[in-house]
C-alpha cells in the first residue's frame, strides 16, 4: 500500500510525501515536515504501525502540544478530522482512502477548519400532524429481546478476545530488551511506543527506538536512546558515574591555601568545601611563605564530604646582614631593600645577596635559607683596586710589581689601592727600571716609563760589497763598517740580486765590539732577479714605524660552503683572481699612532674601561677618518695619496697610486684565512667552536659584566679592546686578525651576485652607502661572527672597529 502525504503549510506552501518519507516532524526547524512556530526544533514525530499512523512527542521538548485539546504525553493513534494544536498553531489531519492531508493553521484562523453540519432535508420518517417531523420507530416483529446485563456481558468477552489476540501479535511482534546496569539502580524508565514491558529484569518492546533513563542516589543520571533490533540479542550494559565527592578543608592558616591533585589546580580557599573528581589523588596545598603540604587521600564520590585537616609550617626565617663598614646598600635577589645593618624576613633556599658601597668592591654572596632558622651574616667589604695601564719604551718589557711576574708591556694591571708597589721594568738591552706607585680607590692610571739602551758594536763586512742589508726588517743604505746596536737579539739579513740571502741573529754585548764578515754564494737555480724586486719582498715599515708585510696572492674561494654553520646570506662562495702583490700592516693601528695625525681623537670608553689607551687599536672612527689618515701617512713618506677628497667623502684615485690604503675586501681575506695555510681557514683557530685554548680577544667572562652574551669558560682577561699583538700572530704573521677590533675594508659593501666573480684583484662596488667592515672584535661571541668569513658593514663610527694599512709596492 502507497500512500500521498500533502502537508499545507503555515505560509502557504504546499509540500508532498510519501509512506518513505516517515517518520514525520512536526517543529519549528526549517528542515521539518509539518512546521509550527514558538516551538523546539523538533516537539514531536508522526510514525506507521501496521499500517496506521500515531504521533508521538519528542523527548525532552519543552513545547506544550495537544491532541484533540488532550495535552500530548503518551503515543496516541491518528483519526480523520483529529487537531493538533500548540499555544499559536492548529494542524488538522483528513483521511481520505490512500490520501493524507494535514493543514496548518494559526489559533486565531481555526474558523478555516469547515464546520460539519447536518443535511437540511430531515431524516427519513414520517411527518406529524403539525407538520413538524417526527421518527418513527421501526418495529422488527418476532425479535428477541436481549436484556442489557447480557449485552454487556457479550462486550465484556469480544473486548477479551480482542486484548488477548493483540497481546498474542505483541508477544509474537516483540524483541526482549536487556540492560545490565552497576551498580543496581533506584529506578530505571523505559519509555517509547508502543510502551516495553517489564518482564523480570527484561523489557519485552516492539523493534523500534526507546528512551532509557536509570537514577541512582550519589550518581549521575543517565539517559540515553537506544535502538530495539528484530533480533533476539537486544543487550546493553550501563555503568553509572559516581557523582564529584566534596573536600573539607581544615587548615590553618585558612585563606589563600591553592589545592592542586597532580599538576591540576583544584580550587583556591575560600570556599574550604571543594568539589572532587572520585578516586585516589595526590594532593599539594600551596600558600605563599608556607611550605607545601603533601598527602594522599582516595575520594569516594557521591556528594560524599571528606575532610583533610592540617597546620601549615612556615617557610621563611628573619636574617640580620651586617658590614664593615657599615651604611653598604644591600640587594637581595635584584630588590633594593636598604642599607645594612639590616633585618629581613627571606623564604627558605638560595639567594643572592649583593652588596655596594662606594669606593668599595662589590661583595656577592650566595646564602641558603633554612625555614624557623635565623641567622645573621657579616660582610668585610674591600676598597675598589686601581687600575694601570702600564707602557714603555721599548715595548715588551718584562713587568715585575712587588717582586710579581706581570706580563709584558703595554700591560693593564688591576693593583691594590691605598698601598704603595714597587713596579720593576727589565728589557734585553736596556738598563732596568724601578719606580714606587700608589693607586686611589677606583682610580684609573696610565703610565709610560722609558728604559735606557744599552749598545753594542759590530764590525760588518759583506762579499759581494753593495749588498742589501736589512737588520730587524730595517733596511741600511750603507752598513758595512761599524754598526752600534742595541744589546739585544738582531735578525740580520744579508741579500743580493743572483746571490743566496744568508738570515743570521746576532747579540752585541755592552762594552765589547765584534767582527762579523759574511760572503753570499751565487744562486744557480734561479735567474738573478732586480735589485728592486728584491727589496719588495722586504717587509717595509712606515713613517710610523709601522710594519708592512709582502704578500704574493693566489687565486682562492672568498665566502662560504652553503651548510657552513653560522653561515649568512651575504657569505656566499666565489673565486676570486688574486694577481697583484701587496704589503698590508701585521697590526692594527693604534691611539698613539692615529693621535700623531688627530692629537684630539678619543677612542672613548665602555662599560668603564678604557678603550683610549696609547697601545690600544684606535677606535670610534669613521672610514673617512681612516682614509684621511692613510693620506696623511702617505705624505709623511713621500709618496703619492691613494685617495681623493671629493665633498665629504674620499674615493681612490685613477690609475691606482702606491700611497697607504685600507684593504681590499679581497686581500683582507686572502691574509686572513691563505697565507701561510695550505687550505682556507674556517676558524682563526684549529678545530670547531668554540676555541679550547685562548687565541684572541674575544667576548670572554672578563666582560660578562658589560656584554650581553660570551663564550663559556673561555676568558682572554681582556673586557674591552687590548694593546696590539697581546696574542700570537695567524699563519701569515698577522696580528689581531680576528678579536680586538674589526677592520674597515677599502670596498664598498654589497651582496655577491655573478656578475662579481672571478674578478681580478677586485676593488669592490664603484658607489654605496657603506663600508665593508671584516674580522671578529672584543664583543663577538658566536659561531656566526668568529668565522673568518663573516662580513659586517656600517657607515658610522663604532667602539669595536679599527683598521690596518695597506699598499701596492
Amino acid at each position: 500500500m502507497k500512500r500521498f502525504i500533502t502537508v499545507n503549510q503555515l505560509d502557504g506552501t504546499e509540500q508532498q510525501f510519501t509512506d518513505a518519507d516517515l517518520p514525520l516532524t512536526v517543529g519549528s526547524g526549517s528542515d521539518s515536515h509539518i512546521r509550527i512556530p514558538e516551538s523546539d526544533i523538533i516537539a514531536a514525530y508522526i510514525g506507521d504501525a501496521q499500517g496506521h499512523l500515531f504521533i508521538q512527542a519528542a523527548p525532552h521538548t519543552a513545547t506544550s502540544l495537544f491532541h484533540n485539546d488532550r495535552l500530548l504525553t503518551e503515543s496516541v493513534w491518528l483519526k480523520s478530522k483529529d487537531q493538533l494544536s500548540s499555544e499559536s498553531s492548529v494542524v488538522h489531519y483528513e483521511l481520505s482512502g490512500d490520501r493524507i492531508v494535514f493543514s496548518v493553521f494559526t489559533s486565531s484562523s481555526k474558523s478555516a477548519i469547515p464546520t460539519l453540519l447536518p443535511p437540511e432535508d430531515p431524516p427519513p420518517g414520517r411527518m406529524a400532524d403539525d407538520g413538524s417531523s417526527e421518527q418513527i420507530p421501526v418495529e422488527i416483529t418476532g425479535a428477541t429481546t436481549i436484556s442489557k446485563g447480557k449485552k454487556m456481558a457479550i462486550g465484556a468477552i469480544c473486548l477479551s478476545f480482542l486484548l488477548l489476540g493483540c497481546a498474542v501479535l505483541f508477544v509474537l511482534s516483540a524483541r526482549p530488551l536487556e540492560l545490565e546496569i552497576t551498580p543496581d539502580p533506584d529506578a530505571v524508565s523505559v519509555s517509547g511506543f508502543p510502551p516495553a514491558i517489564r518482564i523480570g529484569t527484561r523489557y519485552l518492546g516492539l523493534p523500534g527506538n526507546y528512551f532509557i533513563t536509570i537514577k541512582k542516589k550519589g550518581y549521575v543520571t543517565f539517559e540515553q536512546d537506544v535502538a530495539v533490533d528484530k533480533t533476539l540479542n537486544n543487550r546493553f550494559s550501563v555503568n553509572l558515574e559516581k557523582l564529584p565527592g566534596i573536600l573539607h578543608l581544615l587548615v590553618t592558616p585558612a585563606d589563600g591555601v591553592a589545592v592542586y591533585s597532580g599538576e591540576e589546580l583544584i580550587g583556591t580557599t575560600p570556599p574550604n568545601k571543594l568539589k572532587i573528581a572520585p578516586g585516589l589523588h595526590r594532593l599539594t596545598l600551596f600558600k605563599e611563605w608556607y611550605q607545601p603540604f603533601k598527602t594522599e587521600i582516595t575520594i569516594e564520590g557521591k556528594e560524599e564530604v571528606q575532610n583533610i585537616e592540617t597546620t601549615l609550617q612556615p617557610d621563611w626565617s628573619d636574617i640580620t646582614i651586617t658590614s664593615d663598614p657599615t651604611g653598604a646598600e644591600v640587594i637581595i635577589d635584584d630588590a633594593t631593600l636598604g642599607s645594612t645593618p639590616l633585618s629581613h624576613k627571606l623564604l627558605s633556599g638560595n639567594h643572592a645577596i649583593l652588596l655596594k658601597k662606594e669606593s668599595f668592591s662589590d661583595s656577592l654572596r650566595t646564602i641558603t635559607v633554612t625555614a624557623g632558622s635565623d641567622e645573621t651574616y657579616n660582610f668585610n667589604l674591600q676598597l675598589l683596586p686601581g687600575k694601570l695601564s702600564l707602557a714603555s719604551t721599548p715595548t715588551g718589557a718584562v713587568v715585575s710589581i712587588d717582586e710579581q711576574y706581570k706580563g709584558t708591556t703595554p700591560v693593564d694591571l688591576t693593583l691594590p689601592s691605598a698601598v704603595e708597589h714597587g713596579i720593576k721594568l727589565s728589557s734585553p738591552g736596556f738598563t732596568p727600571l724601578e719606580y714606587q706607585l700608589m693607586l686611589s680607590p677606583g682610580e684609573k692610571k696610565e703610565l709610560r716609563l722609558n728604559l735606557e739602551q744599552e749598545r753594542g758594536v759590530v764590525y760588518l763586512t759583506t762579499t759581494p760589497v753593495n749588498a742589501i742589508i736589512t737588520i730587524n726588517g730595517k733596511r741600511y743604505s750603507n752598513a758595512q763598517g761599524r754598526l752600534t746596536l742595541p744589546t739585544a737579539p738582531q735578525k740580520l739579513l744579508v741579500s743580493s740580486p743572483g746571490y743566496k740571502s744568508v738570515s743570521r741573529t746576532i747579540m752585541p754585548k755592552f762594552g765589547f765590539s765584534q767582527q762579523i764578515s759574511i760572503d753570499l754564494t751565487p744562486d744557480s737555480n734561479i735567474a738573478a732577479a732586480s735589485s728592486e724586486s728584491i727589496q719588495q719582498k722586504i717587509p717595509l715599515k712606515t713613517a710610523s714605524g709601522q710594519k708592512l708585510l709582502y704578500v704574493e696572492p693566489s687565486p682562492f674561494t672568498m665566502g662560504a660552503p652553503r651548510r657552513e654553520p653560522g653561515r649568512r646570506a651575504n657569505e656566499r662562495e666565489r673565486l676570486v683572481i688574486m694577481k697583484k702583490p701587496f704589503y698590508i700592516s701585521e697590526k692594527l693601528v693604534t691611539n698613539r699612532e692615529y693621535r700623531r695625525f688627530n692629537s684630539k681623537h678619543d677612542s672613548g670608553e665602555f662599560g668603564g674601561h678604557s678603550l683610549n689607551g696609547d697601545t690600544q687599536p684606535v677606535v670610534t672612527i669613521t672610514w673617512n677618518d681612516a682614509v684621511g689618515y692613510l693620506n696623511w701617512l702617505s705624505e709623511q713618506d713621500n709618496l703619492q695619496p691613494f685617495y681623493l677628497k671629493k665633498g665629504e667623502t674620499f674615493i681612490a684615485v685613477s690609475p691606482p697610486t702606491t700611497g697607504y690604503r685600507l684593504p681590499t675586501e679581497a686581500e683582507w681575506a686572502f691574509s686572513a684565512r691563505q697565507v701561510g695555510s695550505p687550505r682556507t681557514q674556517r676558524y682563526p683557530w684549529s678545530g670547531g667552536f668554540p676555541p679550547r685554548t685562548v687565541i684572541a680577544n674575544f667576548a670572554d667572562e672578563s666582560a660578562r659584566t658589560i656584554l650581553p652574551m660570551v663564550i663559556n669558560g673561555y676568558n682572554d682577561t681582556y673586557p674591552v679592546t687590548s694593546p696590539v699583538g697581546s696574542f700570537p700572530p695567524n699563519k701569515g704573521g698577522f696580528y689581531d686578525m680576528s678579536g680586538n677590533a674589526s677592520e674597515w675594508c677599502h670596498d664598498y659593501y654589497s651582496a655577491y651576485t655573478s656578475t662579481l666573480t672571478n674578478i681580478a684583484d677586485p676593488l669592490g662596488p664603484s658607489s654605496g652607502s657603506h663600508n665593508v667592515i671584516r674580522g671578529s672584535n672584543w664583543k663577538d661571541g658566536s659561531v656566526t661572527e668568529l668565522r673568518l668569513s663573516y662580513r659586517a658593514y656600517h657607515k658610522e663610527a663604532r667602539n669595536n672597529v679599527g683598521f690596518r694599512i695597506a699598499r701596492y709596492p
